[in-house]
């Protein structure tokens, strides 16, 4: 009996060193705001497992060979000419008839005709183009890298744009693929709700092991072709569309820094992880405790009632009405805030007044009845009148308990507001509106500020100065919202 218990161990033994048994590596996904980010990924993963299969489910193609920089619409071009890529299968939408297959085609042909005959012979024997038929249909073998540009769903979708993500998200799931990436490429969609609606689906919908990261762009990119450039010019023409408070565009990590709540905590629930230093800051004002109570307490309907307040208060202020300034209470008193009003008129500033702190709630309404008034008369601009108000846009801002900063590019754009402070005690402060509007860098918005101040563009950098941050909560609102015969409380 014994002898045969040894050998049935012996064999088990044997077995287990002569078979190979396949484990399964959870799956990787990189979610970015531009596709040149997935490079670097697919590049290192190449490098560990071989020449791999691109699964490119985007509109474009993104191979321009012969381009000096790397960009958006090039890297996956870059990484079959490197060597990286041995095979791509190029989706450019969900059901291609001939006419559209045809002119894909013809796209790439144009894309190619100025490289080097070698190269673009390259690019034509790795580069496959299939639609959501012929996909299915493929049997992908290892190692391969699915790559997901969200701008496949505003074109050939057969009109169910949402089925499709949900489609092409239980098809990668099913696959297993070790590493996916994500462009969420705001640059294409037309419209901010149903675009970051396709993100929450896919982010919600995936039920499978992985580990998400966020790779953020920089605070004050800049455009990275012509579709930026006209997308974010349309962007800011349309700012009842594309700046809504809950769902909005912005380019770079400002783009992040906004996602609606919803989308928030569904990352949040993945416990997405920053591969850069924006990603971190991003990050991390998602969890910042604080940050979101001072959201929750100043939500979207009452902003809305602060800045129709604001547009009720022009309307007395032209009528002869003035309105006494509020009482700032000390700190110890009572829970304080700070709060501006801002007009503009197209996206110019025509006006603005801030009490940056000592506001108690409780005077807030009489708070925003003053900066409304003397904002419609701020000596820097022309005064606002009644008969050239059609385009006025009214920006609420509220600050929290300022704190001092060590270091002056300690902050985060568009989240903090800043305030400067000389050695005489002359104080100046900026709205993180402003970053937020005009895509400002940290060196850029400090220079706005010491500018502003009379200092000079380059003061920050020299010492001397105090500067103090707080978080702030923003909200634009114009007249086309909003209508000037409402009579909201306190008028």
């Amino acid at each position: 009996m014994k002898k045969i218990c040894f050998f049935v161990e012996i064999f088990a033994i044997f077995s287990l060193a002569s078979c190979k048994i396949p484990s399964f590596k959870k799956t990787e996904i990189h979610l970015h705001d531009r596709h040149v980010l997935s490079y670097n990924l697919v590049k290192n993963f190449a490098e560990k497992n071989g020449a791999c299969t691109l699964v490119l489910l985007d509109y474009h193609h993104d191979i321009h060979p012969g381009q000096n920089s790397l960009t958006s619409v090039n890297w996956a071009g870059r990484l079959a000419e490197e060597g990286f890529v041995s095979k791509i299968y190029w989706l450019s939408g969900r059901t291609l008839l001939l006419p559209n297959r045809n002119s894909r085609f013809d796209w790439l042909e144009r894309s190619l005709k100025d490289a080097y005959p070698d190269v673009a012979e390259k690019m034509r024997a790795v580069t496959e183009l299939v639609d959501w038929h012929d996909l299915q249909k493929i049997e992908l073998k290892s190692p391969f890298v699915v790559t997901l540009d969200f701008d496949v769903f505003t074109k050939d979708t057969d009109n169910a744009p949402d089925d499709f993500v949900e489609e092409l998200r239980s098809w990668i799931e099913a696959k297993k693929p070790e590493l996916v990436t994500l462009a969420f490429s705001a640059s294409y969609p037309k419209n901010p709700v149903q675009a970051w609606n396709w993100l929450e689906i896919f982010v919600r919908n995936w039920k499978g092991k992985a580990d998400w990261f966020l790779e953020s762009g920089e605070f004050g990119e800049t455009a990275e072709s012509n579709d930026d450039t006209k997308a974010w010019r349309i962007w800011n023409q349309n700012q009842k569309i594309f700046k809504d408070y809950d769902h909005s565009f912005y380019s770079g990590a400002y783009l992040w820094l906004n996602v609606s709540e919803s989308l928030r905590k569904a990352l949040v629930e993945k416990k997405i992880r920053a591969e850069n230093r924006e990603a971190e800051n991003i990050i991390s004002s998602w969890g910042d405790s604080d940050f979101l109570t001072l959201k929750e307490d100043f939500n979207r309907r009452k902003l809305e009632e602060f800045a129709e307040l604001a547009f009720a208060t022009l309307e007395k202020v032209w009528a002869g009405e003035e309105f006494p300034e509020p009482i700032q209470k000390p700190k110890s008193d009572s829970e304080t805030f700070g709060i501006a009003v801002r007009f503009t008129d197209s996206g110019i500033d025509r006006g603005c007044l801030s009490l940056y702190r000592g506001i108690a709630r409780e005077d807030f309404d009489s708070a925003i009845k003053y900066c409304a008034q003397e904002a419609a008369h701020d000596p820097r601009y022309s005064p606002i009148l009644k008969e050239t108000s059609k385009n006025l846009a009214a920006n609420i801002s509220i600050f929290s308990e300022w704190e001092e900063m060590t270091d002056a590019l300690d902050f985060i754009p568009g989240k903090h507001s800043l305030i400067v402070e000389t050695e005489s005690g002359e104080k100046t402060l900026l709205q993180a509106a402003i970053a937020l509007e005009r895509g400002y860098t940290r060196e850029q918005f400090l220079s706005r500020l010491t500018r502003k101040a009379g200092l000079g563009e380059d003061a920050w950098k020299h010492g001397k100065l105090k500067f103090s941050r707080a978080d702030t909560i923003n909200f634009t609102y114009s007249t086309m919202n909003s209508s000037l015969s409402r009579n909201p409380s306190g008028l």
